[in-house]
């Protein structure tokens, strides 16, 4: 009998000790980049301090984003201030971690844009990712519809600009750029044509947790003051290249 009440009072004390659990999506591509690498970084800092365990997955093509508006996860970790217009169930955290810069490539010589406004009346064929919501918006306002198609990944969008099949692709610049050190043969002859947008970048939590955004708005910009964000950028550069350097070593990546 006293063994019996001794496992029920274990398994009480389990129950009260158990930490909350959050867990954040974006696409694959995001996820594997330097980006993904980087909100790991801050976000496992944020939420362990708030006293969450944190889970960080990616998943490919437009599933983050059902899963996150379906309420099967907690919310998405990489938005721009834009999506909060997009959105029935997720709430931005009023505070950004960092800014990101959202770029247009080619592989035709002699492209030079600067601002989505520069495709204004083009006839440029243009792609983006697949889930990409702030490319897909500013696009669908300057753009024909004839003239916009979208991607399931940075690779593909990268290679049909080699092939001929479109003109423009337009993307994160450190994912594209991730992908240039990953590939630079393959991808030698993609090119910048031009930045598009530099903005503020937010996560998103989904509305059962709108108590917890004051806290993690507050905790962001204590990390700032304390140059957390700065050094876990630096940090994740250093471990996409030493991944980069491994793969490069290990014989599975040779020819």
């Amino acid at each position: 009998m006293r063994v019996g009440w001794l496992w029920l009072w274990l398994l009480l004390c389990s129950s009260v000790l158990a930490r909350p659990a959050i867990t954040l999506v974006s696409s694959q591509d995001t996820h594997d980049s330097p980006y993904g690498r980087w909100l790991a970084l801050i976000y496992g800092e944020a939420f362990a301090r708030l006293g969450y365990d944190f889970t960080y997955l990616g998943y490919p093509g437009g599933r983050a984003p059902r899963l996150a508006e379906q309420g099967r996860v907690d919310g998405e970790i990489h938005r721009g201030a834009d999506y909060a217009l997009q959105t029935d169930t997720l709430l931005r955290v009023p505070e950004p971690h960092f800014h990101t810069t959202y770029a247009a490539y080619a592989s035709l010589p002699g492209v030079h844009l600067a601002g989505w406004q520069s495709l204004s009346g083009s006839h440029y064929r243009v792609e983006f990712r697949r889930g990409a919501r702030q490319p897909e918006m500013r696009l669908n306002g300057v753009l024909a519809r004839d003239r916009l198609f979208d991607v399931a990944t940075p690779e593909q969008g990268l290679r049909k600009l080699l092939l001929g099949r479109s003109d423009l692709y337009v993307e994160q610049a450190l994912v594209v750029e991730a992908l240039k050190q990953r590939h630079p043969l393959e991808f030698a002859a993609i090119y910048q044509a031009g930045v598009m947008e530099h903005s503020a970048t937010y996560a998103y939590l989904n509305r059962r947790h709108q108590a917890l955004l004051p806290a993690l708005a507050a905790m962001l910009r204590t990390m700032k003051a304390q140059g957390l964000i700065e050094r876990y950028r630096q940090q994740a550069l250093r471990e996409s290249d030493e991944a980069l350097s491994a793969g490069a070593r290990s014989p599975s990546s040779e020819p």
